[in-house]
């Protein structure tokens, strides 16, 4: 990997262990893949073959994000914001970002945590756990 920010979320998710299609499209596990583009696609309506599903994370090239994640504005305003982490940001916490805490299981335990190990370190610690 290129860059270590590339699977960090704007938001506080670590794609490697807190994004399904993240650890779907980099498994092994075909049936894995399968569920993940049959629940995709009954929420978006639409029929996924589970070799369209491709990610490379958050802040990787886009070409090769999963296409909702393109479309996340979260992730458009931190890079808009030019920051790394939605907390690195002055409006932090906003409006947008506070609906996306009150749904998400892992960013809102996340963001303290980098608050308390700063950012490096959570992603060194976060790497260790995919690997």
């Amino acid at each position: 990997m290129k860059n270590k920010h590339q699977l960090l979320g704007f938001c506080g998710l670590f794609c490697g262990t807190d994004c399904y299609v993240y650890k779907a499209v980099h498994s092994s596990d075909v049936e894995l893949k399968r569920r993940v583009a049959k629940e995709l696609g009954e929420e978006l309506g639409i029929k996924i073959d589970p070799s369209s599903l491709m990610c490379k994370g958050c802040q990787g090239p886009e070409e090769s994000m999963w296409f909702e994640c393109r479309l996340c504005l979260i992730r458009q305003c931190g890079k808009r914001q030019g920051v790394k982490i939605c907390i690195e940001c002055e409006h932090y916490p906003c409006p947008v970002l506070e609906v996306w805490l009150s749904k998400s299981h892992s960013a809102p335990k996340n963001l303290p945590e980098i608050g308390e190990l700063g950012l490096d370190k959570w992603i060194e610690k976060k790497l260790s756990e995919v690997e």
